[in-house]
């Protein structure tokens, strides 16, 4: 092989792996799309956070390689007391209704927890939902409410921001052990058959 093939064939080889790096780089560290809907990659494994090992400990926060983590806050309305004043959104829980929206002292640091009247205006009923583009996944409001409230709000690794990582750093990090690898396709335990995969994923696509 001549020299100079020899020198193309590297520089493409650094091309390459220069494009490959730059790109992961990217896709880490650029800011997730969270207005997309909750649709999960086509991957056949996910994490996710089991509810009732989860301790709110904030390490979502921190060690998810995203930035801000793929780790995000969730209010479930089947639970949820739909109070005027929530543990899980304003800490001075004696405050006037009409000064809650203006005066109240946030849970969450990022006042990501959103507060919407349902019905029966200011001491009525309201609806709590989460702002996932201010979240960061401090858990600090899923603590609250889960010590002062119906737990009604948990902790989710939102699959379509997770990078699917093969060691999820949260799992690693997590000192409960709360944080799973579930199937979201059929394993295929025969090798060589790797179509059950894409008929699987064409069926739930459409």
């Amino acid at each position: 092989m001549s020299k100079s093939r020899r020198s193309f064939l590297r520089l493409g080889g650094h091309v390459v792996g220069g494009l490959g790096l730059a790109t992961a780089t990217a896709r880490i560290f650029s800011p997730p799309s969270v207005d997309a809907e909750f649709v999960p990659q086509k991957r056949r494994f996910a994490w996710q956070i089991d509810p009732l090992k989860c301790q709110s400990c904030s390490v979502c926060e921190t060690a998810c390689v995203r930035k801000p983590s793929a780790a995000k806050a969730l209010n479930d309305p089947k639970k949820c007391s739909n109070c005027v004043v929530c543990y899980g959104h304003i800490g001075n829980k004696h405050i006037e209704s009409d000064k809650i929206d203006t005066e109240g002292e946030r849970i969450c640091p990022y006042d990501a927890v959103l507060r919407k009247n349902f019905c029966g205006g200011l001491d009525g009923m309201f609806l709590y939902s989460h702002n996932h583009s201010r979240c960061t996944g401090c858990a600090k409001c899923v603590k609250h409410c889960k010590e002062e409230g119906t737990g009604s709000m948990f902790m989710v690794i939102r699959p379509d921001l997770c990078l699917g990582c093969n060691e999820c750093a949260i799992a690693v990090s997590c000192p409960h052990n709360a944080i799973e690898r579930i199937p979201c396709a059929p394993a295929d335990d025969f090798k060589g058959i790797y179509g059950l995969e894409d008929a699987y994923w064409m069926e739930e696509m459409g």
